[in-house]
């Protein structure tokens, strides 16, 4: 069941860069922000929100369009600018596939904003994988995951076809290594060991690139949100509580 029927969930809007931008809070405790990925929205995060929302206190955005004003490119310093507007100070922050791009982007830029982070089959390493190939692949997860059909479909519409395009040229090119020494943050990555688009191997390599970082494989694909959303929960906090736990003995 999707838990955010059952968890309370508070819609609040902000403005960013002149444009009303609508977000969604539920739980309290720690913060921690959740960051969707391509042709996504808040909801594929939703069948956490029960057990998240326990002990943390989740904000989640939907990331903007992905042309002018804000470019792929340019979607960390626009979730910065969020963060600041929506009154959102040190953090933690879980991103999925782009939104893990993301999320280590402005980890990466600036370090006293993140205080912990979770990767959840990032991009931003390339796999050496084509376009076409890619694109394949991503008919197969599809079809991992189809009992959300729906949900997906909706998403995508208000994503468009040229801004998925766009995005699944941009992650593809992306490279994440040379900025990634400048994360200071303690990092979680989960991997789904079934993942067609980004294969283990990039696992390995974001592991080995971090400076602090840990790994967790879970019995699913893609999108562990959808496909394991318990044991990506039980893997989120038991580092999360782990971390804290590090930060007051110290």
């Amino acid at each position: 069941m999707n838990d955010a029927a059952k968890t309370p969930v508070e819609l609040r809007e902000v403005e960013v860069d002149g444009r009303a931008v609508r977000y969604r809070v539920a739980g309290s405790g720690e913060p921690l922000v959740l960051v969707h990925g391509l042709a996504g929205s808040w909801r594929w995060w939703s069948p956490l929100f029960g057990a998240l929302a326990a002990s943390r206190r989740l904000t989640v955005v939907d990331l903007p369009r992905l042309h002018p004003p804000v470019r792929p490119d340019r979607l960390s310093e626009w979730l910065g600018r969020w963060l600041d507007a929506a009154g959102l100070g040190q953090v933690d922050i879980a991103g999925h596939s782009l939104g893990g791009l993301v999320a280590a982007e402005l980890a990466s830029a600036d370090s006293g904003r993140t205080r912990r982070l979770v990767l959840v089959a990032p991009a931003g390493i390339p796999c050496g994988r084509s376009f076409p190939s890619r694109a394949a692949q991503l008919l197969v997860e599809l079809y991992e995951v189809r009992r959300w059909l729906p949900m997906l479909a909706a998403d995508a519409l208000r994503t468009g076809p040229v801004d998925v395009v766009r995005g699944i040229a941009f992650v593809s090119g992306r490279d994440l290594r040379t900025e990634l020494a400048a994360v200071s943050a303690p990092t979680l990555l989960v991997w789904g060991e079934r993942d067609r688009l980004v294969p283990l191997h990039v696992a390995h390599e974001w592991r080995q690139t971090l400076p602090d970082a840990r790994l967790a494989y879970l019995q699913c694909g893609h999108v562990p949100m959808l496909e394991a959303p318990h044991q990506l929960a039980d893997s989120m906090l038991t580092f999360l509580d782990e971390e804290l736990v590090n930060e007051r003995s110290d």
